[in-house]
């Protein structure tokens, strides 16, 4: 009989995953809160893969420049897409905003990156990720970047500062964030919960070197059954009006949460 044939074991390029797709740098240099050259409309433009930035010399890092929100901004929806204000001084608020919505919203979308954004004033979460959104990376090092906090994102006077919920949002990563005080420990910055896990939310890490601090209710909030094997770890949760981290009617009753 002929002999069979051999085959070649696959390469390291044949069983890596598909790489992230190389997008389209998107600047934003006006603070208007839409149009042309508005971070609203770079977010009605961006595609998978792309990357939003600010303009230094109109968002200066060392006095950062306000977008007062109207109204809800685009979902990001894209994957793949980062908005990246660690290089500029940008804030976003929305006390100017006609109803509850939150400052940015990833909605059933994967490895997307927010990070360096002040997000403040929001009558819903500062941000929100819903709807299947996994991969997601919000924040990042504080030592990078030559804006107030680095990567890392300030989140103040919102309804909650970071919300995951609904059961396929999951694998998500919030690291080096600002949730409630900034790095000098200011106490007037509060948002309601710092950061809440709810309705079957799963596998998302909160840490590590995320503060945490000065929320007027709970600095983490989990709640619901289904919600579970989130991981909380390597941050300062710290002086919150009821708990440090609160398990609501959750998943993890039978571990007794810090005061």
């Amino acid at each position: 009989p002929r002999p069979m044939p051999t085959l070649a074991p696959p390469t390291a390029t044949s069983i890596l995953p598909s790489p992230t797709p190389q997008g389209r740098p998107l600047l934003v240099p006006r603070a208007a809160d839409s149009g042309p050259g508005t971070l609203r409309q770079a977010m009605l433009d961006a595609q998978n893969g792309d990357t939003i930035t600010f303009d230094p010399a109109i968002f200066p890092p060392n006095a950062p420049v306000t977008i007062f929100i109207a109204n809800e901004l685009p979902w990001i929806t894209q994957g793949n897409l980062t908005v990246d204000a660690s290089n500029a001084g940008v804030v976003l608020d929305g006390s100017s905003a006609t109803g509850e919505w939150p400052g940015l919203q990833i909605v059933s979308s994967h490895a997307n990156t927010i990070r360096g954004m002040q997000i403040t004033n929001f009558s819903g979460p500062g941000i929100a990720m819903a709807g299947d959104a996994q991969y997601n990376i919000i924040g990042g090092d504080r030592s990078l970047g030559s804006g107030p906090f680095g990567q890392g994102n300030l989140l103040s006077n919102n309804d909650n500062g970071i919300s995951l919920a609904t059961p396929g949002t999951g694998l998500n990563t919030i690291t080096g964030n600002l949730i409630g005080t900034d790095a000098e420990s200011a106490d007037a910055l509060g948002n309601r919960n710092g950061v809440v896990i709810s309705e079957g939310a799963y596998l998302n890490t909160i840490g590590p070197n995320n503060i945490i601090a000065y929320n007027r209710e709970n600095g983490i909030f989990v709640s619901d059954t289904q919600t579970v094997r989130n991981t909380i770890t390597q941050n300062s949760i710290h002086d919150h009006g009821w708990f440090g981290i609160s398990l609501w009617k959750s998943g993890y009753t039978e571990i007794a949460f810090p005061k």
